[in-house]
């Protein structure tokens, strides 16, 4: 399987970007169709690339048997929220009472909050293990055109049950909603189908949702979630009518709280 990294070079679809256009479809035109400059970077996706990194690293450390020392992995996040913080972009919107140094507390105590909280596996296969799905409308039987394209988030096993990781930070837990409609751990799941019949064997696995909440005292969330063939039709319903939305140019604007601290909103209006 080619790299993540090289996959996204060719035209695809993605998880984020059908959320994006679900939240607003004029803020997908800007970012993706006019390449508009953005106004400044959000620090909660700025910490959240961190986080993400962090866990990731966590998990590598346990697939090659290293032992876990958790004042090393603080230190490993302070480095990579300062290479988040660092990073060539637009300015960081901080939220209120934030700094770099507040943040890297709150991601120390998230870190141990999970530590304590979640299980490690007892083999760890994959992190970031990247997929390339085709799609195929549910109405006409015909493949999109574009693959949807992403990676797993982490591929385990605990007591020989193999699980798909989706992990996440948050202000809060996600709601009940959000746990049963989120698109991404279907995507996983047809990507591990995809998987075991290129390999000419059936691998099944349960979902897992971890959700560590960016709190002065955190919480984590952790749902097993329930995907089935309703839901794949959903995500493949979902991304061929916004494909034909896209083609026709349907890109109104869809007032909400995220306007709020969009990074194009002065350019939206």
């Amino acid at each position: 399987m080619k790299s993540l990294e090289t996959l996204r070079e060719t035209p695809h679809i993605s998880v984020s970007s059908l959320g994006m256009y679900l939240r607003c479809p004029r803020k997908w035109r800007l970012h993706y169709v006019e390449r508009a400059e953005a106004s400044h970077r959000s620090i909660g996706l700025v910490f959240g690339h961190a986080w993400h990194e962090l866990i990731a690293n966590l998990l590598v450390q346990r697939q090659q048997g290293q032992p876990l020392v958790p004042s090393e992995l603080h230190e490993y996040f302070s480095q990579a929220l300062r290479r988040e913080l660092e990073s060539d972009g637009p300015p960081i919107l901080f939220d209120d009472d934030e700094d770099e140094d507040a943040l890297r507390t709150i991601g120390g105590r998230m870190l141990d909050a999970f530590l304590e909280r979640v299980p490690l596996p007892d083999r760890v296969l994959h992190v970031e293990l990247p997929f390339r799905l085709e799609l195929f409308d549910p109405e006409t039987g015909e493949a999109l055109p574009m693959p949807l394209i992403g990676a797993i988030d982490a591929v385990v096993e605990s007591s020989r049950r193999r699980e798909l990781w989706e992990l996440k930070s948050g202000k809060k837990r996600w709601a009940q909603d959000a746990v049963l409609y989120d698109f991404q751990p279907t995507a996983y799941r047809m990507a591990l189908r995809a998987r075991s019949a290129r390999r000419e064997s059936t691998v099944d696995a349960d979902l897992k949702l971890i959700v560590t909440t960016k709190a002065k005292t955190p919480d984590v969330q952790i749902e097993r979630l329930v995907r089935g063939d309703d839901d794949e039709r959903d995500l493949a319903e979902t991304a061929a009518s916004i494909i034909r939305a896209v083609r026709v140019g349907c890109f109104y604007p869809r007032r909400s709280f995220f306007c709020g601290t969009c990074e194009y909103a002065d350019v939206c209006r």
